[in-house]
């Protein structure tokens, strides 16, 4: 789908406030709000837009640690080998990405505390196409989506 300026300013607008009216995004951008509707529902159409989710602290909900786990698994000889069943069973796991490299695996996870992350590298390793892990706890959030940058001093 070819995307104009007009486009990337609502894009941002959305990005910012989900919940924003069309008439309050074209007021923003210099349109009128059915020519947001318009041009929202093209980019809800093309895939580009995917969907509206709230913005839920993890730390508020009870999952204050953010770590990053490192996963290399053996080569798989059928489908129902894959580890990404797994992953997709695992609420703890928030991101799962397939890279290139030393390791199969990157994850990101959102735990309760050190022993709910011990628990979930213990259900990891368990797996029998997991040959190691290798885990980095975030010290602190600087940025991901929904944080809003600090105001500059």
């Amino acid at each position: 789908m070819q995307r104009n300026e007009l486009d990337e300013k609502i894009l941002e607008c959305l990005k910012q406030d989900g919940r924003a009216t069309h008439a309050d995004i074209g007021r923003e951008v210099g349109i009128t709000g059915p020519a947001v509707f318009a041009r929202v529902r093209r980019m809800e159409e093309s895939g580009l837009i995917r969907g509206y989710r709230a913005d839920i602290d993890p730390s508020k909900m009870g999952f204050p640690l953010t770590a990053f786990v490192r996963v290399t698994t053996r080569p798989i000889k059928v489908e129902t080998d894959s580890f990404e069943p797994f992953v997709w069973s695992e609420s703890r796991i928030i991101e799962c990405h397939d890279v290139a490299g030393e390791d199969t695996f990157i994850l990101k996870v959102r735990c309760a505390s050190p022993e709910d992350l011990r628990d979930l590298l213990m259900c990891i390793r368990a797996r029998p196409q997991v040959i190691r892990t290798a885990s980095s706890v975030a010290l602190a959030i600087v940025k991901e989506p929904g944080m809003r940058a600090p105001e500059a001093s």
